[in-house]
């Protein structure tokens, strides 16, 4: 009886998954198993997972939970590891509070929107490849906030600063900053300002798919195609339908973009390289 027993939660553990195995509710993982649901979360969004991790240990040391056991949530309403916001309604609420894997996912792609954000409103730097660490500046600023404090000319130790500090001191990874000259004695760089690339860049950890790779959707339940990278949206793959690369990575506004053919139907378009994964 003990060996079907055994037998039984041995096949209950292999449906899971190993990923949530000693996960409790009100109960914070290791820093270690933190860290390590970051890396495979941040390399599969396009988002250097040294960028995300300490991100997350400025933010809440990498902590869910309260002493008390209740979810880590802030005075202005931030929730858990990677402190996100659950007013706006574009997250699960319950799920921000209480699944340190769900709270890691909604970070990476708060982090991508502020990202996506500051190629568009924000000064240039260089060609935004997003797996030039350097590259993260002004989005790791918006991610804090659009605030004077942020503007390394009004304040000593900025947001940006404070990450640089962490992924050097904490996982031997230097970052260097963007000239004090480049920005306005107040605010933010507006869009018309391009900014070199700093001499001495350090690259990421992206993934990269090749032609022929097997990818799905990952982190969306509906995959815009469009005409060309960056182009007009042509039509969507949905669900569990799997695709095969065809050409790629792109580098269009930031991001990566992919040319795939639904294995289903006839369906060919670019898509961002950010909601897919490979096919194992």
């Amino acid at each position: 009886m003990k060996v079907k027993i055994v037998s039984i939660i041995f096949i209950f553990f292999i449906i899971l998954g190993t990923t949530d195995i000693g996960f409790c509710k009100d109960k914070n993982l290791s820093q270690k198993e933190v860290e390590d649901i970051i890396e495979k979360v941040a390399i599969k969004r396009g988002i250097p997972s040294v960028i995300l991790k300490s991100v997350a240990k400025i933010e809440s040391r990498f902590v869910q939970y309260n002493k008390d056991g209740k979810p880590k949530v802030s005075r202005s309403g931030h929730i858990g590891i990677m402190q996100v916001s659950g007013r706006d309604g574009n997250y699960d609420l319950e799920k921000l509070k209480n699944d340190p894997t769900y709270n890691i996912e909604a970070g990476a792609d708060h982090l991508l929107a502020k990202w996506k954000w500051a190629n568009d409103k924000m000064a240039q730097i260089g060609n935004m490849d997003p797996n030039i660490l350097e590259h993260w500046y002004f989005a790791l600023w918006a991610y804090n906030g659009l605030l004077d404090r942020n503007n390394p000319n009004v304040s000593g130790k900025t947001y940006q600063d404070k990450i640089y500090e962490i992924a050097k001191k904490d996982y031997g990874q230097k970052i260097n900053t963007i000239s004090r000259g480049s920005m306005p004695s107040r605010g933010w760089p507006k869009r018309d300002i391009d900014i070199p690339t700093p001499k001495g860049y350090h690259e990421g950890d992206i993934l990269k798919y090749s032609p022929e790779d097997k990818v799905k959707i990952d982190g969306k339940s509906i995959l815009v195609l469009y005409d060309k990278a960056g182009g007009k949206k042509i039509g969507e793959v949905k669900g569990n339908e799997t695709m095969t690369i065809i050409e790629g990575p792109v580098l269009k506004s930031g991001f990566y973009f992919y040319k795939v053919k639904a294995d289903k139907g006839s369906k060919v378009g670019w898509v961002y390289g950010n909601w897919i994964s490979k096919v194992e």
